[in-house]
């Protein structure tokens, strides 16, 4: 399932950048709003992560940050012209989880999203029972039967998403593009993809994850 993201600016230029680079580019579902009282309205629609610009009409983004997780608990990431350090610790202490200073790197800003979200969902997921499998997100530790399982990065990596989206399918694209994002070329990533989805099989449990119509893998979790 795509993620959702807020992108809450008041310039058109940004927005289109914004707009190109972190959905046609990286494949997350992105709303975008000029003022704070938009996005606020539109809240109920569950976002997984906010990009909020500093310099916002109608209402000031410290009101906008303060309101937003007085109604939903979601990661903000702060975008500014600014890099004072008192400026710093007034945004992070707001709430906000992250910023970036403009003009940033295109790659900069989707390294921090997927940093940030990887932080919330480990806090949200951080420790797992399925059957006789125990998954320690945090301490990156896996125990089958009390008995430690040893992965490689790259399969606990995948392992990991699969558990943040876990009850939904996921795409080869959105796991490569969530372990191999730095990447130039994707191509030679996809046969190997089998590869980490086979030694997860053998080294846990064959029916841990679920291939769907041979695009789509779920693990299905209570």
């Amino acid at each position: 399932m795509e993620k959702l993201i807020f992108i809450i600016d008041d310039e058109e230029s940004i927005l289109k950048m914004l707009i190109h680079w972190v959905k046609n580019q990286w494949g997350y579902n992105v709303k975008t709003f000029t003022s704070g009282i938009e996005a606020l309205s539109a809240l109920s629609e569950n976002p997984d992560l906010i990009l909020l610009d500093i310099m916002l009409p109608v209402i000031d983004w410290i009101t906008v940050c303060k309101k937003i997780l007085e109604q939903k608990k979601v990661p903000i990431i702060m975008i500014t012209a600014k890099d004072e350090i008192g400026d710093r610790i007034l945004w992070l202490e707001s709430g906000a989880d992250d910023y970036i200073v403009k003009p940033f790197d295109l790659w900069e800003l989707v390294a921090r999203i997927n940093a940030v979200l990887r932080r919330w969902n480990k806090e949200i997921y951080d420790e797992i029972q399925y059957g006789d499998i125990s998954i320690f997100l945090a301490k990156k530790e896996i125990f089958k039967n009390n008995e430690k399982i040893d992965l490689t990065l790259k399969e606990f990596l995948i392992l990991e998403y699969l558990i943040q989206n876990k009850n939904q399918a996921v795409s080869r694209t959105d796991i490569i593009n969530y372990i191999w994002w730095w990447e130039d070329s994707m191509f030679e990533w996809d046969a190997k993809l089998d590869v980490y989805i086979s030694n997860l099989r053998k080294k846990l449990d064959k029916s841990l994850i679920e291939t769907i119509k041979w695009f789509w893998y779920r693990i299905n979790m209570d």
